[in-house]
C-alpha cells in the first residue's frame, strides 16, 4: 500500500457522505414545499380571523 491511499479513500468517503446529505436536504425541501405553503396560508387566515374577532364591535 502506498502512503497516500488511506487519505484519498477517506476524502472520497467524506464527499459521498456530503453529497448524500445535500441531496437529502434538497429532496426534503422540494417535497416539503407544498406543505410549507399550505401551513403559511393557514396561519395567515388564522391570524386574520383572530384580529377580526378582537376588533369586532360586539362585546
Amino acid at each position: 500500500m502506498k502512503r497516500g491511499e488511506p487519505r484519498q479513500l477517506a476524502r472520497g468517503q467524506a464527499m459521498v457522505e456530503y453529497s448524500v446529505v445535500i441531496a437529502a436536504f434538497f429532496g426534503f425541501t422540494v417535497f416539503g414545499w407544498p406543505f410549507l405553503v399550505a401551513l403559511i396560508n393557514a396561519l395567515h387566515k388564522y391570524f386574520h380571523s383572530v384580529y377580526y374577532v378582537i376588533q369586532s364591535p360586539i362585546p
